[in-house]
């Protein structure tokens, strides 16, 4: 049988049941905000003889009411399940109040609300709850958020004229004013409130805040006597708690020096939170873990202190890196500028942390040289670990992620060695630097011809991957000449139905050595080829347009440019050169054995992960293969353990991962890492410089390439534009003139291929994808790292 309260006198017995929507309202009242007057119908039903709702109404006297759910799934702490039910405004009369209940209550039926409460609360039950309530003649109405979204101590009233139904609905667009004390932030034209109002409205939602002892969402309206009425109060839940930079590191960064250099090419772009706290966490610890073995530290620092992410993209943490030209002798700040972007920083301070006593860096010197000369114990570290590293799919869901959480030690140790095995590398490379940078004046030049002293090098696994699928398309071509020509779903239907025997072992023994790499490989939720065969036909087809075609280009062999540098000494400094030379070269070996292993790691994890998603989705634990992606490893356990909260935040997470994506940031920066506008760089200008890593001259229509699918548009002789130089790129280099990248060094993965096969490459050219147009006819220089558009598109 229905119950009929008063807004004002709800029984305490009853506040649980009433449901949000009810229940913050009487709370409002309670905290004496001006609530306008209504009652609620609890334990309503369906077929509910609904007398007394009429006869409460017109006692009331109430006269034009809105009628509006307080089902008990609404407006909780977890989830809002706003808009799932229907409203109804401006309502008069006893018959249309009755109808308008009814209708309300035969909202529970909608087939979206029921999906709702099952995905969300594992439950189907929902019980229904009727607020009928006096409505406000407002002048203006609106939302307010006590917490602004990615706005830190401001407060969001957002405002619209007339119904704030208007607002909630998305009918109209809102005007938005940020609070904080009694400041607004930047008023608009044309102003809707006062400051004054906006002011209130504001100091309201803190005090909410402070009263109902979280952040909340209310909703308001200011009536014909400019007096402000309180219509709704719900917490803001985690799906809304969830904003473009709600995963970013917290401690104080104010005098951080952050780089995208080399971390933005290992894993370009906005990364996954499942990735975030995995293989990045992994890779954070293994740099920390060499710099408490060098002695820079006494104890591991908490997490994200080496590698940090902002708005879900990745940073290196300079500042921090630097401790060790502190704390070791044989490294200086530009060293280690040189060793992991390639380039020195010259603006931008040092790290804070002073120099320990003489003494103690000699001491740590020798586990740093140790560090440094460790490329050889990093090659047999990572093949130990991929040799214990194993998964058994024959469990349960939860078997499966304790063998996650188990197995995790083994992606952080390979990462440890790769670090070793890159700072062999890069340690090598740097050092070669320091002792050339005073004889030879011209630091880009010196920058090409030390990557000249880099190519060409013999068991190189990431050069195998272009060679072994060149010589798959060969056979392809051998067994059917079509395919040559074909598009991607004739070459996926040529692999499985057309083949020959021979082109089929091909492709195993490929897929067998290399199907665990692919297109931006380092993100945990990308496929690699072996299980993407869309992807790998994409990349097989760019090797195909070149076979029987004349693609040599002029290749000076490595050893010219090692006499280039040789001829300007002598004696024993000649010799330690060419030691310093060959060790370089040596140390690009380690660096991508230890990095193919790495993704070989990652892929199994994927696998895993994989599995475990698909279990959780058969379960009915999550809606979606993708959601696990989009929740931290952490939060999949808790998630396995009840916590349904979760799938709404992986959900909102996932639906603003996008507009992550397309974010851009400085190369290096002071403090936090802000966003920058693409179009920073003049958009008129003809000519641009980078940083030159391959030697040769490139002339051609340049084609930017942002995606996978741009690529397959990729023609003979184009200039590849991109962002940086992901591995999973380099089938493409059988086909274009050249290449440019917004970021990438001397030492980045695909840079390392692209001079294999001698392309022209320039890097870190700024805003590059957007200053540069398909279409532009442009020359690259290799030599100099200089970018010139001879001649616009027609279509600019």
């Amino acid at each position: 049988m229905i119950k009929l309260f008063d807004l004002r006198e709800i029984p305490e017995e009853y506040i649980p049941k009433v449901g949000g929507k009810a229940r913050g309202l009487n709370s409002l009242i309670k905290y004496g905000y001006e609530v306008p007057e209504a009652f609620v119908i609890a334990d309503i039903a369906e077929d509910e003889d609904l007398e007394s709702v009429a006869q409460r109404y017109e006692t009331q006297d109430l006269g034009l009411v809105s009628v509006r759910s307080s089902a008990s799934l609404e407006d909780g702490k977890d989830f809002s399940a706003a808009g799932q039910f229907t409203t109804y405004l401006n309502i008069e009369g006893r018959n249309d109040v009755v109808k308008a209940v009814r209708d309300c209550v035969a909202s529970l039926r909608n087939e979206t609300v029921r999906q709702y409460s099952k995905m969300f609360l594992m439950s189907e039950d929902c019980r229904m709850n009727v607020i009928v309530q006096r409505m406000v003649r407002a002048k203006c109405a609106g939302v307010i958020f006590s917490r602004a979204p990615m706005r830190p101590g401001f407060v969001l009233v957002e405002a619209v004229v007339g119904l704030g139904e208007n607002l909630v609905s998305g009918k109209m667009s809102a005007q938005q004013y940020r609070v904080r004390g009694n400041d607004v932030e930047a008023m608009p034209s044309n102003p809707i409130l006062t400051k004054e109002q906006a002011v209130a409205l504001g100091e309201a939602g803190k005090r909410a805040e402070k009263l109902f002892g979280m952040p909340m969402d209310l909703e308001w309206a200011i009536d014909e006597n400019d007096c402000i009425q309180w219509l709704q109060a719900r917490p803001i839940t985690i799906g809304e708690s969830v904003t473009m930079n709600e995963l970013d590191c917290e401690y104080d960064a104010s005098r951080v020096v952050y780089t995208t250099g080399n971390i933005g090419e290992v894993m370009p772009g906005a990364i996954t939170p499942l990735n975030i706290s995995t293989n990045l966490l992994s890779l954070d610890w293994a740099v920390m873990k060499t710099y408490v073995e060098i002695g820079c530290f006494k104890e591991e620092l908490p997490p994200y202190h080496f590698i940090a992410t902002y708005y879900n993209h990745a940073f290196f943490n300079m500042s921090t890196m630097y401790a060790v030209s502190h704390s070791a002798l044989g490294s200086t700040k530009e060293t280690m500028d040189i060793s992991i972007c390639g380039k020195v920083f010259e603006d931008l301070p040092d790290s804070d942390m002073p120099d320990k006593p003489f003494l103690v860096r000699l001491k740590n010197t020798i586990p740093f040289i140790r560090l440094v000369l460790s490329g050889e114990k990093s090659r047999k570290g990572m093949i130990d670990v991929v040799s214990k590293l194993h998964f058994d799919y024959n469990t349960d869901m939860n078997g499966l992620y304790r063998q996650i959480i188990d197995n995790f030690k083994y992606m952080k140790m390979a990462h440890y060695y790769h670090y070793g095995a890159s700072y062999y590398s890069g340690g090598a490379t740097a050092m070669l630097n320091n002792s050339l940078e005073k004889k030879f004046k011209d630091k880009e030049a010196l920058a090409s011809t030390i990557a000249g002293c880099l190519t060409q090098i013999d068991d190189f696994e990431s050069a195998d991957i272009l060679r072994s699928m060149r010589s798959l398309a060969e056979l392809m071509v051998k067994d059917n000449p079509s395919t040559a020509d074909a598009s991607v779903p004739e070459l996926m239907d040529y692999f499985d139905n057309q083949a020959s025997g021979e082109v089929k072992l091909a492709l195993d023994a490929f897929m067998e050595r290399h199907g665990y790499r692919g297109i931006l490989e380092n993100e945990i939720m990308n496929l690699p080829w072996r299980d993407n065969r869309e992807s790998f036909c994409t990349s097989i087809r760019s090797v195909l347009a070149s076979i029987g075609k004349d693609d040599k280009r002029d290749e000076k062999a490595w050893t010219e440019y090692a006499e280039d540098i040789l001829s300007n000494f002598s004696g024993l400094k000649k010799k330690s050169i060419w030691n310093s030379i060959l060790k370089a070269r040596k140390g690009v070996t380690y660096r991508e054995f230890t990095k193919s292993k790495i993704i070989y790691v990652l892929d199994q994890f994927k696998q895993a992960y994989r599995a475990l998603s698909e279990m959780m989705v058969d379960e009915g634990i999550l809606p979606e293969r993708e959601c696990i992606y989009f929740l931290t490893q952490d939060e999949v356990g808790l998630l396995l353990a009840g916590d349904r909260s979760l799938v709404k935040k992986a959900l909102a997470r996932k639906r603003i991962f996008p507009q992550q994506m397309e974010l851009r940031f400085p190369y290096a920066a002071l403090g936090v890492p802000q966003p920058i506008s693409a179009m920073s760089s003049d958009p008129d200008a003809t000519v641009f410089h980078g940083t030159p890593v391959s030697r040769g001259i490139a002339r051609g229509v340049a084609r930017v390439v942002r995606s996978e699918s741009d690529a397959m548009n990729l023609q003979k002789g184009e200039i590849m534009i991109a962002a940086c130089t992901d591995i999973g790129w380099s089938p493409y280099y059988s086909i274009i003139g050249g290449l440019v990248t917004e970021i990438g060094s001397a030492l980045s993965h695909g840079v390392v291929v692209a001079r294999e096969y001698a392309l022209p490459t320039v890097v870190n050219v700024t805003g590059a994808m957007d200053l540069i147009n398909n279409g532009d006819r442009i020359v690259i220089d290799g030599n100099t790292g200089t970018i010139v558009i001879e001649k616009r598109a027609d279509n600019k």
